[in-house]
C-alpha cells in the first residue's frame, strides 16, 4: 500500500503541524510548467519556496538556483527540492548530489522515483519539461509519487554508507 502525502499529514490538526517544505525553481522554458505545480502543490498543505524565476521575463541562472537549493536541503531549511527544467537535467542532478544529505535523483520513470525514496531517501527531484505548458497532471503525479513514497528502514545501512563516504576527501 503506498502512502499518499494528504496521509503523511493530518490535515485536522495542521494548527499544530507544519507543512512540508518544499524548494521549487525552473528554467525559463519552464515556467509556465513551475506555476502550474506550485498552485498544485499549495493544494497539497506544502510550504512552498520559490528559487526562481518569478516572472517570464527574469532570466536566473539554473547553476545558480541549484546551489542555493542544494544549501537549503543540505542546512534542513527545506524538506525536498522539486527542479523542473527543459534543458541541463542531468547536470543539475549530479550538481545536487555534490552537497551533503543531499540525494537528488532524475524522475526518468516511476521505477527510479520509488526506488529513490524507499532506498536512499532521496530529497530532490529533478523533472524534464517535455515541452509540457498546460497539462502538468504526468508531472504532477511523478511528484506526487515522490512526496508520498516512504523511506524504508531497512535500507538505513546503505544511508549511513552514504553518509560516511559524503565525509571522505577522495
Amino acid at each position: 500500500m503506498t502512502m499518499q502525502l494528504r496521509d503523511r499529514v493530518n490535515t485536522s490538526e495542521r494548527q499544530n503541524k507544519k507543512a512540508l517544505k518544499i524548494g521549487i525553481f525552473s528554467d525559463n522554458d519552464s515556467f509556465f510548467f513551475k506555476e502550474k505545480v506550485g498552485i498544485y502543490l499549495d493544494t497539497k498543505w506544502t510550504s512552498l519556496y520559490d528559487i526562481g524565476p518569478s516572472r517570464l521575463d527574469q532570466h536566473k541562472d539554473i547553476f545558480k538556483m541549484a546551489l542555493k537549493l542544494g544549501e537549503a536541503l543540505e542546512t534542513g531549511k527545506l524538506e525536498f527540492g522539486i527542479v523542473l527544467l527543459k534543458n541541463n537535467c542531468a547536470a543539475i542532478t549530479v550538481l545536487l548530489n555534490k552537497f551533503k544529505n543531499v540525494r537528488a535523483v532524475f524522475a526518468e520513470n516511476d521505477k527510479i522515483i520509488v526506488n529513490s525514496r524507499k532506498e536512499f531517501n532521496a530529497n530532490a527531484i529533478v523533472v524534464e519539461n517535455k515541452d509540457v505548458t498546460i497539462d502538468t497532471k504526468n508531472c504532477e503525479r511523478e511528484i506526487d509519487i515522490f512526496l508520498s513514497t516512504g523511506f524504508e528502514e531497512g535500507n538505513r545501512g546503505v544511508l549511513d554508507f552514504i553518509a560516511n563516504a559524503e565525509n571522505i576527501n577522495v
